[in-house]
């Protein structure tokens, strides 16, 4: 990034050649529907090749990029999590697109969300938020909460756990 600040083109490419893949795994492993990850790899590159300019060479890059990548991630996700239909979230898989059958009709769906997680403890739904709504990893959301990251990890499976059983219990 430095090199193609500077106006390298052939480095700008080769960058762009380089993080291509690693943006395609970072969102498939978030949104399911291939042609949508595509489309939101796109949004990500294209907003990297637009805040070029902001790069701080002494920061390290990914680090950069990446946040990049969450803050397009997130707003896809908000875009269907807002205009979807469905009112039923799989708890245990909270940051995949939601394509399963409507549970009830009379809840829309971050009622619901909001409804389960305030089931919980403060810190697990601080630690779940963060985590799989907000898209940060173990260690980010360690950082933030000032926990290790195995103790966010033990917090978030419990957490899970929990919502997973609430979950299966509203459904009778």
């Amino acid at each position: 990034m430095r090199l193609a600040q500077q106006g390298d083109r052939k480095a700008y490419g080769a960058l762009f050649h380089a993080i291509t893949p690693l943006l395609r795994s970072f969102v498939s492993n978030r949104v399911r529907n291939y042609p949508e990850a595509e489309d939101v790899v796109q949004e990500i590159l294209l907003s990297i090749h637009r805040a070029g300019h902001t790069y701080d060479t002494g920061r390290p890059f990914k680090t950069w990029m990446f946040a990049i990548a969450r803050y397009r991630l997130n707003d896809h996700l908000r875009r269907i999590y807002r205009n979807t239909g469905h009112s039923h979230i799989s708890l245990e898989d909270l940051d995949n697109e939601i394509a399963s059958p409507d549970v009830t009709e009379r809840r829309d769906q971050s009622e619901y969300l909001d409804q389960m997680l305030s089931t919980l403890p403060k810190k697990q739904r601080k630690i779940v938020v963060m985590m799989k709504v907000e898209g940060h990893t173990a260690e980010e959301t360690a950082i933030a909460m000032n926990m290790s990251v195995s103790a966010v990890k033990v917090a978030a499976h419990r957490a899970y756990k929990v919502l997973a059983r609430k979950a299966k219990q509203e459904e009778r």
